[in-house]
C-alpha cells in the first residue's frame, strides 16, 4: 500500500511543480510527465503485489467520521489493480503527447496553469476512486475527478459553445452523482455504514424484507455510473464535452474516466449486490441499455463530418459493448457461472482493447489538427504525404476498433459474440442483441474507413492551411505507437490479458463460486482462445495462425506483382475537358454511403434529422428585466455589492486612526493591551 501513497505524492507534487513553473511552457510538460513516470512505477508495486499476493489493504483508516461511521480507507483488490495499472499507462501518454501538442500557438493565449496541473489532479482523483473501499470517501474522490475533468472541458474559456458544453457535462454528471448518494444514504440506513462490506449487508437485508426499495437502490447506481460511462440516454452530455477538452484531456476521458463507469457497474452488481434473481434482471437491464447505446452511438458517428465528434460518439458506442457482455455475465451468474465468467471477462477484456485504439484515435485526430488546424474531415484529405507514421497508426487503430483479426478488436468482440450466442440457449434475448452488435461492428468498419480515408487519402487538400510536409514531434507520435503496439500485441496473445482480467473477476466472487480459468482458455496456449461450454470444442481462435495465413497471401500477391513488371505512371484527372476547382471534384467525407445515412434518418412528422440520434432541446432559463426571480438571483445586487461596500467604509473609517502622529499610535497600543487583558478575565 506504501507504494499507492507514494503514486498520490508524486501526482500531487506534479501538479504544484506544475502551476509553481506554468510560465514555463517548454518545461511544464515534462515535469507533468516525470511525476507520471515516476507514478507509474510506484503504482506497478502495488499492482504486482495485489495479483500474487491477492487484496492490498491498510492496517487502520486514515480518517473516520464517527458521527457518520465513514472511513478513509483504501483496499486494493485484484480489480482495483487493474484498473490501476490502465490509469498509469494513460497518465504517462496523456502528457508524453500533449508536450507537443500543448505548444501550438492557439494555446498561447492561454494559461497552462489550467491544464497540467488540473490534469495531474484528475488522475488522483481517478486512482482514489478505483481503490476507496467506503462508499462516502468514494463520492468524494469522485467529484474531485469529475470537477478536474470539467475544468479540462471548459480550458478554452474564450469559447462560449466549449463553455455550454462543458456546463451540460457539469449539470447532468452532478444530477447523476446526487442519485447514487441518495442510493448509498438508503443501504447507509440500514446497515450504518458506508463502507462497501455494509452497503452489501444492507443489500441483503433489503433484498430480504423490501425488495423493490433494493431495486430503487440499483437504478439510481445503475443510473449514476451509466452517465459517467456515456450510455444513452444517460451519457447525453459525452459527445460536446469530449469534443470542447483539449485532444489530450479527450484521450485521459477515454482511457480513464469514462471506463470507471463500468468499474462502479462491476462494484455494485457484482461485487456488493448478493447473487440472486435480481441479479438477473439488472443483467439483463445493462445488457439492452448496451446494445441501443451499440446501435444509436455508432449510426451518429456515421454522419459525423467533425472529426472528434465522430470518435466521441464512437466512445458511446464501444461503452455499449462493454455493457452488453457485462450484463450477460451478470445475468448468468446466478445459473451458469462459466457464462458469466465469459461475459464479465469480454466485457473488461474490449475495456482495455478500446483504452488502447481509442486513446489513440484521438491522438490521430489531435495530430492532424497540429498539422492542418481544423476538425473537420470535409475540408482536408490526402495528408498522408505530410504525415506518413500518423497516417499508418490511424489505419491500424482503426481496423482494431472495427473488430478486423488478428487485432485486439476482434479478439473481445469474438469472445463477446461467442458468450451471447451461447447464453441465448437459455435467454433468447441475447441472440436478438447479438445480432445488433454484429451489425453495428460492420457500421463501425465502415465509420472508419471514412475516417481515415478521408484524412489520409485521395485528393490532397489542407483548407488552405499552409501546412508543410513534416511529422508531429517525436512525442506525439510515440504515444500513438506505443498504444497501436498494444493493439497487435493484446490481438495476438489475448489470453495473457484474459488470464490477469479472471483473476481480477474472480477476487469480486465467493470463492469456489467461479470456475477456473482454464475452463476459458481451453487449451492453455498463450497465443489462443478454445470455449468450451460443455462437452467438446465449442469454438477457438487462433489469432498467430491467421497472420500467417495473411503474411502468405501478402507475399504471394507481392511475388506476382513483381513478377508482372507493371509501369506505372501519374496523370491528372480528366475533367471532360473542364477546368474545376479541387474542392467540387474532390470526394468528401460527407459522401460516404450516402444512401445507408439516409435510410437511417430520424423523421417525425415535419421534424427530420440525420442519423438516428434524438436532439435533446435544454430548457433555457430567461429572466424579464422586473421579474423577482432574477432579483433574487442577482447575488451581486443584495449581497456581494453590499457586503462589499461595509466593508470599504469601515476600512475608511479604519484609515482615520493613521494620523503620522507617534503619540497616537502609542495611545492605540495602549487601548489593545488593556482590552486584551480584560479579555482575558472576561475569558476566564
Amino acid at each position: 500500500m506504501t507504494g499507492f501513497f507514494i503514486a498520490l505524492m508524486f501526482y500531487l507534487t506534479g501538479a504544484v511543480l506544475a502551476w509553481l513553473f506554468s510560465s514555463k511552457r517548454r518545461w511544464v510538460g515534462s515535469i507533468t510527465l516525470a511525476a507520471h513516470l515516476l507514478a507509474a512505477l510506484s503504482l506497478a508495486d502495488v499492482v504486482i503485489a495485489a495479483f500474487r499476493r491477492g487484496t492490498v489493504t491498510m492496517e487502520y483508516p486514515l480518517w473516520t467520521i464517527a458521527g457518520i461511521h465513514a472511513e478513509l480507507f483504501f483496499k486494493i483488490d485484484p480489480l482495483s489493480a487493474l484498473f490501476l495499472a490502465i490509469i498509469a499507462l494513460v497518465a504517462i501518454l496523456v502528457p508524453l503527447y500533449g508536450r507537443g501538442y500543448m505548444k501550438m500557438p492557439e494555446y498561447d493565449e492561454y494559461n497552462l496553469a489550467g491544464f497540467y496541473p488540473v490534469l495531474s489532479l484528475f488522475f488522483v482523483g481517478v486512482c482514489c476512486v478505483v481503490a476507496a473501499a467506503d462508499l462516502f470517501f468514494f463520492f468524494i474522490f469522485w467529484e474531485i475527478m469529475t470537477l478536474c475533468s470539467y475544468g479540462l472541458v471548459v480550458f478554452e474559456k474564450k469559447d462560449r459553445e466549449k463553455g455550454r458544453a462543458g456546463l451540460k457535462y457539469f449539470i447532468i454528471t452532478h444530477i447523476a452523482t446526487a442519485l447514487m448518494f441518495i442510493a448509498a444514504m438508503i443501504l447507509y440506513r440500514e446497515s450504518g455504514s458506508f463502507s462497501f462490506q455494509g452497503q452489501s449487508d444492507a443489500m441483503t437485508s433489503l433484498l430480504a424484507t423490501r425488495p423493490y426499495l433494493l431495486h430503487l437502490v440499483l437504478l439510481f447506481f445503475f443510473i449514476g455510473f451509466a452517465t459517467k460511462a456515456g450510455i444513452l440516454p444517460m451519457g447525453d452530455w459525452l459527445p460536446g464535452a469530449y469534443a470542447a477538452a483539449p485532444t489530450p484531456a479527450t484521450a485521459a476521458f477515454a482511457g480513464s474516466m469514462t471506463k470507471l463507469g463500468v468499474y462502479g457497474i462491476l462494484r455494485i452488481f457484482v461485487d456488493l449486490l448478493p447473487i440472486s434473481a435480481s441479479t438477473q434482471i439488472w443483467g439483463a437491464i445493462i445488457a439492452v441499455f448496451g446494445t441501443i447505446s451499440i446501435f444509436i452511438g455508432t449510426l451518429t458517428a456515421l454522419v459525423q463530418d467533425d472529426g472528434k465528434k465522430l470518435l466521441s460518439f464512437h466512445v458511446i458506442g464501444q461503452m455499449g459493448y462493454m455493457f452488453l457482455s457485462i450484463g450477460i455475465g451478470i445475468y448468468f451468474l446466478p445459473v451458469q457461472p462459466l457464462l458469466a465468467l465469459a461475459g464479465l471477462c469480454a466485457g473488461i477484456f474490449h475495456l482495455i482493447n478500446n483504452v488502447c485504439y481509442k486513446s489513440c484515435l484521438f491522438f490521430n485526430a489531435g495530430s492532424v489538427y497540429w498539422k492542418v488546424k481544423t476538425f473537420n474531415i470535409n475540408l482536408v484529405g490526402g495528408l498522408a504525404r505530410l504525415l506518413p507514421i500518423t497516417a499508418m497508426w490511424t489505419l491500424l487503430a482503426s481496423f482494431a476498433i472495427a473488430g478486423l483479426p488478428p487485432l485486439n478488436g476482434f479478439a473481445s468482440k469474438w469472445l463477446i459474440y461467442q458468450t451471447a450466442i451461447a447464453g441465448s440457449n437459455i435467454a433468447p434475448l441475447f441472440m436478438l442483441l447479438a445480432v445488433f452488435a454484429l451489425f453495428i461492428s460492420a457500421v463501425t468498419l465502415a465509420s472508419f474507413i471514412k475516417f481515415s480515408t478521408a484524412l489520409f487519402y485521395g485528393k490532397y487538400a489542407d483548407h488552405g492551411s499552409g501546412a508543410q510536409t513534416g511529422e508531429v514531434p517525436p512525442g506525439m507520435q510515440l504515444s500513438q505507437g506505443l498504444l497501436v503496439a498494444a493493439c497487435i500485441g493484446l490481438g495476438l496473445f489475448p489470453l495473457w490479458p484474459l488470464h490477469w482480467i479472471s483473476q481480477a473477476v474472480s477476487g469480486l466472487l465467493p470463492s469456489a463460486f467461479l470456475p477456473p480459468a482454464s475452463a476459458l482458455a481451453g487449451e492453455q496456449t498463450l497465443h489462443g482462445m478454445a470455449l468450451r461450454w460443455g462437452a467438446g470444442l465449442t469454438a477457438a481462435w487462433n489469432p498467430l495462425s491467421l497472420l500467417l495465413v495473411f503474411i502468405l497471401c501478402f507475399a504471394l500477391v507481392y511475388g506476382l506483382y513483381r513478377l508482372t513488371k507493371p509501369v506505372r505512371r501519374v496523370e491528372t484527372t480528366w475533367y471532360c475537358g473542364e477546368e474545376q476547382a479541387d474542392d467540387q471534384v474532390r470526394y468528401q467525407a460527407h459522401s460516404y454511403y450516402l444512401a445507408f445515412k439516409q435510410l437511417f434518418t430520424l423523421q417525425v412528422g415535419r421534424y427530420q434529422r440525420p442519423g438516428v440520434y434524438p436532439t435533446i432541446h435544454y430548457p433555457k432559463i430567461v429572466f424579464s428585466d422586473t421579474g423577482r426571480l432574477k432579483k433574487l438571483l442577482d447575488l451581486d445586487h443584495w449581497f456581494y455589492h453590499p457586503l462589499a461596500d461595509t466593508f470599504q467604509k469601515m476600512a475608511y473609517r479604519f484609515s482615520a486612526t493613521h494620523s503620522g502622529i507617534p503619540h497616537v499610535y502609542l495611545l492605540w497600543l495602549l487601548l489593545g493591551a488593556v482590552s486584551a487583558v480584560v479579555l482575558l478575565f472576561v475569558l476566564k
